[in-house]
């Protein structure tokens, strides 16, 4: 394993990586997200009536509320298929030697894929929203949702064996530019090209060139503020509806963590704990401790600073397990007034959180932390 001289981050990781199992991996996912769509999702019964859901439907049921069933369509339904189908695609070909011009841009759209295709998130989310539905009504899992749950472990499988740098090196080799230390580094493929290109696409992935992102810190302030001030009614209102005694009971993201716990699922509370109020609240603490360090041009902890931002942008996205469960349940309680369930008030302003979060993340250029200190000193 190769790690940087500067801040011990990892650059390169051989141990367990394979092209051919990245691709079996994702070949495999991309063929059970077929049935997983369009198979049956999951069944209740109450009276004699049963209700059936698909996993499009988690998204179509709650129109009410189009801005959350578009983010749970694109990120559960869409996303997934475009993420795999591009990336089996790209494997395959360079599997059997060959090489197109589109490989690049292809490959950089599906690992930029990566944070938003969350089969893997909504995997956690159907075990919460079974173990809520068990509690107040009969509830089956279908083709679709076992389906959708090995698609789900395949797709950890396939990032955990995917060697990004190998792929990179067959879809187009790096040349070694001619001053090393005046050269602009593609964030996107760690391609090196001469100065001159700033500003232009990457010859290799497409991707724009610049030595730095200067409109960075001011995104990411924006984005930040805008969470935080969202994060508050995203947990002051309810955040569902679920029958409980056959009584439509409203749940904040807190009461939802307490009824497992009361129901002894431990481990189960402590993840949804973890995702629904640990990771929010280290993104938006973290996101603006690395901010401030910029206009501060702060020398201290930047290694520390530098893994904090790299851990936000990696677990940001699990934050969306609360609004998932609502598209789990919402389709298969649609029986009367006594027995419905569907998002709150707070549904919205929660997903946006974490939305905003994640490009908050994106748009941060961590090299500006170590730029500003040099400047200072």
């Amino acid at each position: 394993m190769l790690s940087c001289v500067t801040c011990s981050s990892p650059l390169e990781r051989r141990f367990g990586q394979s092209l051919v199992v990245a691709l079996c991996c994702s070949a495999a996912t991309l063929l059970l997200l077929l049935p997983a769509n369009f198979a049956t999702f999951l069944t209740t019964e109450a009276f004699g009536v049963s209700r059936h859901s698909y996993l499009v439907s988690t998204a179509s049921s709650i129109l009410a509320w189009p801005w959350l069933a578009l983010v749970i369509f694109l990120f559960v339904v869409v996303f997934p298929l475009v993420r795999f189908g591009l990336l089996t695609l790209v494997l395959g070909d360079l599997y059997l030697g060959r090489r197109r011009h589109w490989h690049g841009r292809a490959f950089r759209w599906a690992n930029e894929l990566e944070t938003w295709a969350m089969i893997d998130v909504f995997l956690l989310a159907l075990v919460v929203a079974y173990v809520r539905l068990e509690a107040a009504i009969a509830v089956h899992l279908g083709i679709g949702a076992m389906t959708l749950i090995a698609a789900a472990v395949l797709s950890l499988f396939t990032r955990a064996t995917l060697d990004k740098a190998t792929v990179w090196q067959l879809i187009s080799p790096d040349r070694a530019p001619p001053d090393p230390l005046a050269t602009v580094a593609c964030i996107r493929c760690d391609l090196l090209v001469p100065p001159q290109q700033n500003g232009t696409p990457c010859p290799r992935c497409g991707a724009a060139l610049h030595r730095r992102e200067v409109e960075s810190i001011g995104m990411t302030l924006a984005l930040t503020i805008a969470a935080v001030l969202l994060y508050i009614p995203a947990n002051i209102y309810p955040m569902a509806i679920l029958p409980i005694h056959y009584r439509p009971t409203s749940y904040t993201v807190l009461k939802g963590v307490i009824d497992l716990f009361d129901a002894k699922f431990y481990g189960l509370a402590a993840l949804v704990f973890v995702a629904s109020f640990v990771i929010p609240v280290m993104k938006l603490a973290g996101l603006g401790w690395c901010a401030v360090s910029v206009m501060t041009r702060s020398r201290r902890h930047l290694v520390a600073k530098t893994r904090v931002y790299r851990l936000v942008d990696e677990v940001g996205r699990w934050s969306m397990v609360d609004p998932f469960v609502i598209g789990c349940i919402a389709p298969v309680l649609n029986y009367n007034a006594l027995i419905h369930g569907g998002a709150g008030p707070a549904a919205l302003p929660f997903t946006a959180v974490v939305v905003l979060t994640v490009f908050s993340a994106k748009t941060f250029d961590p090299r500006l932390m170590w730029d500003a200190a040099r400047r200072r000193s």
